[in-house]
């Protein structure tokens, strides 16, 4: 147990208060929360900051009327500032609380008759809820609950030899001893972690609630061996594997065969796409947790450097990621009706301008829009997004329809896979089948098909190229699809 120091207290502001305990000697023991878990043990006349938890008291030493007064009056609440009155020896401990308005804990340091009370903000000042050890005190004044607290009327009497004079030496200030910079960016930081740490659970609930892809490709594979003997209604089936392990398939008993087949591989898909999306945002999450923990630990270190104050303010006000090109159009208020992500950076200069439609009316507009060379590319037998290549006429470099393809993948109901069949032909070869035809529908002529093989790696990098969408003016005459 550390003796009380004004660096001690300042470390623990903002912290929340967590637990309470008092025992029949009047001590209490609040734990608190502010970066790390300390013991704030608040005795007849002394504050002590614990680092370790302190030995607990038997049930049967507890004060459990002081006790649950302290709980009902104090938690949920944090502690938020400690004022230190010298000449009249008080510590008080300023607590915010949801439940009540304008709670403290005043600590009398009189070593001739050391107490503590709890108290309760008013218009007419404070008001005692509460007192340790109960006795009125020799000064004579009224310490019963309910009674405006009035501090003691004698000098305060300081504890062991030379207390007087190394008090002298270092007087003890009558205002908060926290710096007001570092009281808001510990504030802002503890906000920041509580923020993250429910993204964090929220985006692990995700993953949790899609469950694991290979687990669900691994029961339709094993489906697959027992079709023929399934009948409609059964609501479960045994399957044993190569190495005759016995697996248990849960099913659908509204579904036959072939519907609990196709249920566990878009099950697989729909949790292949959640893993995809969800993982590099976990992992960015994780990132700037441990970067907020670090400052706080930092920003819990008496004295705290100039140039830790200046990082912590840099790094709340840097936002976390900058707005996406879908944002920037709607601040602008401009909209089109295509996205454009940059593909074959490594083999083009500059890369190249890949348009991908984000609906079925505007397909439509993209294919309207794009040149009768251009490539267009989409999943086969499938729905989703088209994407437009731009092209002269000449040979695409493979690499950049490659990319192309992982975007037309990802903007489809194959999102997840990992194999996907892929058509692609000029712009020119598309014919819409008639005026009355459904949006984005187009009769296709001299396709060609790529199996591609996902890459989650590639296809992140891409997804991250995404640009403000570009307007472009075919410079053919305009035709008619």
């Amino acid at each position: 147990m550390t003796d009380l120091t004004l660096v001690d207290l300042s470390l623990l502001i903002p912290a929340k208060l967590q637990k309470i305990v008092v025992d029949r000697q009047g001590r209490a023991v609040l734990e608190v929360f502010g970066g790390c878990r300390r013991w704030l043990t608040i005795d007849h006349g002394t504050v002590d900051v614990v680092e370790g938890r302190p030995a607990r008291a038997d049930d049967t030493d507890l004060d459990i009327s002081l006790q649950g007064m302290l709980r009902k009056e104090l938690l949920p609440g944090i502690l938020s500032k400690v004022d230190v009155d010298t000449a009249k020896g008080l510590i008080w401990l300023r607590i915010a609380s949801s439940g009540h308005a304008g709670r403290c804990i005043v600590v009398e340091t009189d070593a001739r008759e050391p107490r503590w009370a709890l108290l309760a903000t008013t218009d007419d000042g404070h008001r005692i809820l509460g007192a340790s050890p109960p006795g009125r005190p020799t000064d004579e004044r009224d310490t019963r609950r309910g009674r405006p607290y009035e501090p003691p009327r004698r000098p305060p009497a300081l504890r062991g030899e030379g207390a007087a004079a190394a008090a002298a030496a270092t007087p003890l200030p009558s205002a908060s001893p926290v710096d007001p910079t570092l009281t808001t960016l510990r504030a802002r930081l503890k906000a920041e972690h509580d923020r993250l740490k429910r993204l964090q659970k929220r985006l692990e609930g995700d993953l949790s609630k899609h469950g694991d892809p290979e687990t669900f490709s691994r029961s339709g594979e094993l489906l697959k061996t027992v079709m023929g003997t399934l009948r409609r209604g059964a609501d479960s089936v045994d399957v044993t594997d190569h190495d005759g392990v016995v697996h248990v398939i849960a099913l659908d008993p509204v579904k036959d065969a072939r519907g609990n087949l196709q249920a566990l591989f878009e099950r697989a898909r729909r949790a292949r796409a959640a893993r995809l999306h969800v993982a590099p945002r976990l992992k960015d999450n994780a990132d700037r947790l441990a970067k907020v923990l670090a400052l706080r630990e930092l920003l819990l270190t008496a004295p705290v450097a100039d140039d830790v104050i200046a990082a912590a303010g840099v790094f709340l006000d840097a936002p976390e990621a900058g707005p996406s090109a879908r944002r920037k159009a709607a601040t602008t208020g401009t909209r089109q009706p295509w996205r454009t992500f940059v593909v074959g950076a490594g083999v083009v200069r500059g890369g190249v301008l890949v348009r991908v439609g984000r609906s079925a009316k505007d397909n439509d507009a993209l294919v309207k829009s794009a040149r009768g060379n251009d490539v267009w590319m989409h999943v086969r037998d499938s729905t989703g997004s088209h994407v437009i290549v731009p092209s002269s006429g000449s040979v695409v470099p493979d690499e950049v329809m490659i990319d192309a393809a992982h975007l037309a993948a990802w903007f489809s109901r194959g999102r997840g896979e990992t194999h996907v069949d892929v058509q692609h032909t000029r712009v020119k070869h598309l014919k819409k089948p008639g005026g009355g035809a459904p949006a984005g529908l187009f009769l296709v002529a001299n396709e060609t098909v790529m199996h591609l093989r996902v890459d989650e790696a590639r296809l992140r990098r891409l997804l991250a190229t995404e640009v403000a969408a570009v307007v472009t003016t075919p410079t053919t005459t305009k035709r008619s699809h």
